[in-house]
């Protein structure tokens, strides 16, 4: 089942993935959740708080959407590519709400000090499973990450998400990888 707290800042990324930063409030959190005025600032007294819930409930679920991909990948038939390009539109389409306000918090220059601690250990957690998954140092892993989080950023703010435009960078993305790490 699942908590409060989860419905309370689900519904907070939902608020600023559809009114922008400036509309999340408790009072529009609690409408959106259907919860009774109130409920959000039980869970989060300020916003400030609520901010760095968010933070920290997206790293959470992106967490656990990162670390079934090698499960995906080892799975008969899987190409490692398509797996990558359902992943990146997993987040481009169901889960754009996430993505959307996890771009858009990360670009607030008011960011909350505790928020900022999220988002980086947000940052760190991607890095860190890049790392882990593809065998590769911190600075190859952050330019992966660099690289496909740009191409997402595009598809978002150009509000297409096609497949076929992900799906080309990708294929173009991992080549560049390979004859990357062949002329290393």
């Amino acid at each position: 089942m699942i908590s409060r707290r989860d419905v309370v800042t689900d519904s907070a990324i939902a608020v600023v993935a559809e009114q922008g930063v400036r509309g999340l409030t408790h009072r529009a959190v609690d409408a959106l959740a259907e919860l009774p005025v109130g409920s959000t600032s039980n869970v989060y007294r300020t916003r400030d708080a609520l901010i760095t819930g968010i933070m920290e409930r997206i790293g959470e679920l992106n967490s656990q959407q990162l670390e079934r991909i090698p499960e995906l990948v080892r799975a008969p038939d899987a190409d490692p590519i398509e797996v990558a390009i359902d992943f990146c539109m997993n987040w481009l389409t169901t889960d754009r709400n996430r993505f959307y306000t996890m771009m858009m918090l990360s670009l607030d220059p008011a960011l909350p000090p505790e928020a900022v601690v999220a988002k980086e250990k947000n940052l760190r957690a991607i890095q860190d499973f890049i790392m882990r998954f593809a065998g590769v140092d911190a600075d190859y892993a952050r330019r992966v990450n660099s690289s496909i989080a740009g191409m997402m950023f595009s598809e978002l703010v150009s509000g297409t998400a096609e497949r076929a435009n992900v799906e080309a960078y990708m294929k173009e993305f991992f080549s560049w990888l390979h004859n990357s790490r062949e002329s290393a």
